[in-house]
């Protein structure tokens, strides 16, 4: 199967790919990814796809490039190490209590970081995602908890 890395946790070790021509997320772990260099959103990647108790699972993950085959792949870059918690940069779904819909609201509203959200006060989320004031300023003051 083929797909796109739509989401990844440095963090956490996992991401979700976004399946081709399909509004599919699968899961994947980073167990299952490439050695030699850490997820990239944006990336085109194949991968298997295998059921678990928790649901569909992408393996086997290879990275697809853009290098004609006849063109010599460099190798002997070293490996990136993955970034720590400090340096990611936190997508809104990783504030507690946002939900698909609240986040799809959110995304269509320009905040795609926890960091876009915890830098407006609640009235501009509020009156920009059609958000309740009092949820927007629950989400606000949990984006600065997370930034802290």
């Amino acid at each position: 199967m083929k797909g796109k890395i739509i989401k990844y946790f440095s963090f956490r070790g996992f991401g979700f790919i976004a399946l081709e021509n399909s509004q599919d997320e699968i899961f994947f772990h980073v167990s299952n990814y490439p050695e030699l260099v850490p997820p990239e959103i944006g990336k085109d990647v194949e991968f298997e796809l295998i059921e678990t108790p928790k649901g569909k699972e992408a393996t086997n993950i290879k990275i697809l490039t853009d290098t004609p085959a006849d063109e010599p792949v460099d190798t002997s870059a070293e490996p990136v190490e993955a970034e720590s918690p400090e340096a990611s940069i936190l997508e809104v779904g990783e504030i507690k209590g946002v939900g698909k819909a609240t986040e799809e609201k959110l995304r269509g509203a320009g905040f795609d970081t926890v960091e876009s959200i915890a830098s407006v006060d609640a009235g501009a989320v509020s009156e920009k995602t059609g958000i309740s004031s009092k949820v927007a300023a629950k989400l606000v003051a949990s984006a600065k908890e997370l930034l802290e």
